[in-house]
């Protein structure tokens, strides 16, 4: 086995051990804490729909336009749509006025078999809620046309891409005066948005991990002694008919 398919090899088991270790990375899924008291950024500007993940939560504000419901979902571990269990339900009408699900008996969810059905109080304004979220994974279907934002937990990175995943592409990086990443996307066409972040401590530990399987690989490789070349250099063909 030659260094580069070591090094190659290397990468994927330190990879894998590193996907199915991150409780020792970083810190793992927040409970949601008290929800009915969330406040949402709705300073939103143009921004047809924003994110903000903290931990194993998120709350998301969307614009929405001549609507009456607001259908969401999740996609489970068997490639089905399940209903988005929301939590933090409030309203945004034009005007400035924000009612939760209390304060307006038109704001209210129903559960169908393959997703949730939010009811609106009036055609346009903004709805947003709070829902759960994988630790240092983040995904959602696309339920609105547009730009989207999602900002990521604080000391989270998405510049190394075999630790980091960030779809769909062509998105921008910011910093936000906290310090977090936000990505934007102008326009998103696909189904769904997916980002998949690390603490800078996961790619040291990445690295270290990388070394040590190529060492055990060129351990293993000398142990076993040199490489057999079982390829036929004959060019004579079968005996007879040279």
């Amino acid at each position: 086995m030659t260094r580069r398919r070591l090094l190659a090899f290397g990468l994927v088991l330190a990879f894998v051990a590193l996907a199915g270790c991150s409780s020792i990375l970083g810190p793992g899924a927040d409970g949601a804490g008290d929800a009915a008291n969330a406040s949402y950024d709705w300073e939103t500007g143009d921004t047809n729909a924003t994110i903000n993940v903290t931990g194993g939560s998120y709350k998301a504000v969307y614009e929405v336009s001549n609507e009456t419901t607001f259908p969401v979902f999740r996609r489970n571990e068997l490639g089905q749509n399940q209903p988005l269990e929301v939590s933090a339900l409030q309203f945004r009408y034009p005007d400035g006025r924000v009612v939760t699900a209390a304060e307006a008996s038109g704001l209210n969810t129903s559960t169908e078999r393959e997703r949730a059905v939010i009811n609106l109080p009036a055609r346009n304004g903004k709805v947003a809620f709070t829902a759960s979220t994988q630790s240092k994974r983040f995904a959602t279907r696309t339920f609105v046309k547009g730009s989207y934002a999602v900002t990521i937990p604080k000391g989270m990175r998405v510049d190394y891409e075999p630790l980091a995943k960030v779809s769909p592409s062509g998105y921008t990086t910011e910093r936000t005066a906290d310090g977090r990443v936000r990505i934007t996307w102008q326009n998103v066409d696909s189904n769904a948005v997916i980002v998949r972040y690390y603490l800078q401590r996961d790619l040291y530990l990445f690295a270290v991990g990388v070394a040590v399987q190529i060492r055990d690989l060129e351990r293993r490789r000398k142990e076993a002694g040199p490489d057999v070349d079982t390829g036929s250099v004959d060019d004579d063909g079968p005996p007879g008919f040279g």
